[in-house]
């Protein structure tokens, strides 16, 4: 018995030892933006030394053998000066911490179907960096697209996204009210891409409390002609705030040339309000240098110029330190020397 009871042991083990190893892809990635401002928002001027969306994450995914795999992914921002609140990543209560506030983190699977998710992933940003040479820097797109109140990230959202039928997709997002009356946002955003082309369009609508959800639309579209790039975008918004008729437009037009190491670029972006002296318009030219596989300098410089009725900043989106307009009719301007440098390392397999 006691032979019998060995073998059936021996067997057992052997068999859990022989079972496939589901693949496990492991990496871990980040990115540290540190940029010095010189910023005038109008009324007053000041240096600032300014860490912008930096970020540490885990991300992979697992085959579970049956064409299905778990995907996910754990993103936090870092503030590199321990200052914390006003970092770029959406503001958070953490004063001289490192780790500041969640951006994209979700689990989900993927497979022939698509991909499902849940987490905390983007709103606005489904679109805001479709084409917009300044991201994270001074002159950001979203200085103006999300200088309304629009949700960059939206938390507790579920989104499917449709397989890739000749590079386009359809992404389909929710997040529920949770208790509180007409507080649900919804996303959809459609893509495609062919080679150098890129076209994309979005619709949002955010609740606010109130009957009156803030609504938006845009259309986007870019080529990169290998050393030209050139893009554009529109985006219309309506109800903002949740106060019916309070609308807004807008567009975005810029180009970059590539020299050498280097990059030349400048953007305008202009929106207009419904209301007197509510439109503003945000000027930025820069250049990148990259002195590593994966290190940048740059140098940029920014302006925006805002009616009597408007105050939109010139460093606010992704870029830590804002100093946004003194007054309403203030034309805030920053020029900005700034260092990147990102990494991506394999954890597993190695």
């Amino acid at each position: 018995m006691i032979k019998r009871i060995h073998i059936v042991l021996s067997c057992t083990i052997c068999a859990l030892f022989t079972q496939p190893v589901l693949a496990l892809n492991l990496d871990i990635w980040g990115l540290g933006h540190l940029s010095v401002d010189r910023a005038d928002n109008g009324t007053d001027d000041s240096t600032f030394v300014a860490s912008n969306s930096s970020r540490l994450a885990v991300s992979g995914d697992q085959d579970l053998d049956n064409g299905i795999s778990i995907i996910f992914q754990y993103e936090s921002g870092v503030d590199l000066t321990g200052r914390g609140e006003n970092d770029g990543n959406g503001g958070a209560d953490s004063s001289g911490q490192l780790f500041t506030r969640t951006r994209d983190a979700f689990v989900g699977i993927s497979g022939g179907f698509g991909k499902a998710q849940v987490g905390r992933m983007g709103g606005l940003n489904e679109w805001v960096y479709d084409f917009n040479l300044f991201a994270d820097q001074v002159g950001d797109l979203g200085n103006i697209w999300g200088g309304t109140g629009l949700f960059g990230r939206v938390d507790n959202l579920v989104r499917y996204t449709t397989p890739d039928f000749a590079g386009f997709n359809i992404g389909l997002s929710y997040a529920p009210e949770e208790g509180v009356d007409d507080s649900d946002v919804g996303v959809i955003k459609a893509n495609y891409a062919n080679e150098g082309l890129k076209f994309g369009a979005a619709f949002m609508s955010q609740g606010t409390g109130s009957t009156d959800e803030h609504e938006a639309a845009a259309l986007t579209g870019s080529y990169n002609f290998g050393m030209f790039t050139i893009g554009a975008g529109y985006q219309d918004e309506s109800d903002i705030g949740g106060i019916r008729g309070n609308d807004r437009d807008g567009f975005t037009v810029g180009a970059s040339v590539a020299i050498g190491n280097g990059t030349i670029k400048g953007q305008v972006t202009q929106t207009n309000g419904d209301g007197s002296e509510t439109d503003a318009t945000q000027w930025a030219v820069g250049y990148d240098h990259n002195i590593g596989k994966n290190t940048t300098v740059y140098i940029a410089y920014a302006k925006t110029d805002n009616d009597a009725n408007t105050s939109f900043s010139a460093n606010n989106y992704g870029h830590g330190d804002d100093f946004g307009a003194g007054v309403p009719g203030d034309d805030p301007d920053v020029i900005s020397v700034g260092l990147v440098y990102s990494f991506r390392a394999r954890v597993w397999p190695r």
